[in-house]
């Protein structure tokens, strides 16, 4: 098996992410030495609606949403670096994918809106159909 460095989460708070989560952590145990990111993106529909606000900026919505991930952690994986990209998610995360160099990509199944994953086709289905490198896709 190929030695895993470099593990990405995408993680958008939902209970299959938090999921994600804990497998990396299962996957942490055989490869001690492995780096982890979390990836949040900010969905840029709801972006377009706060860069009315003029209160904060995209600094401190990225910061707040790092902050939100810490929290919603709650200790698990402090290790960790957390990225926070403005965008459409499942664009995001692919293009990310593309440009880092990273072994393995963790994402939940189902995330936090339902009627947009009906709707659209689910942000992780998408990721599997265009990512490059191996996808593991959590229940």
């Amino acid at each position: 098996m190929k030695q895993m460095k470099k593990i990405l989460i995408a993680f958008d708070g939902s209970e299959h992410a938090v999921k994600a989560v804990q497998e990396a952590k299962n996957l942490r145990v055989g490869f001690p030495d492995a780096t982890v990111t979390i990836l949040s993106v900010l969905d840029v529909a709801k972006a377009k609606d706060q860069a009315l606000d003029f209160t904060t900026s995209a600094q401190e919505r990225k910061q707040a949403r790092i902050d939100h991930v810490k929290q919603q952690l709650n200790g698990q994986m402090s290790d960790c670096t957390i990225t926070v990209l403005i965008g459409d998610p499942a664009t995001e995360i692919i293009e990310y994918t593309k440009n880092e160099s990273y072994d393995y990509l963790i994402i939940g199944s189902r995330g936090l809106n339902a009627l947009q994953e009906f709707v659209l086709g689910s942000v992780s289905h998408k990721v599997v159909k265009h990512a490059t490198l191996p996808v593991l896709v959590v229940k």
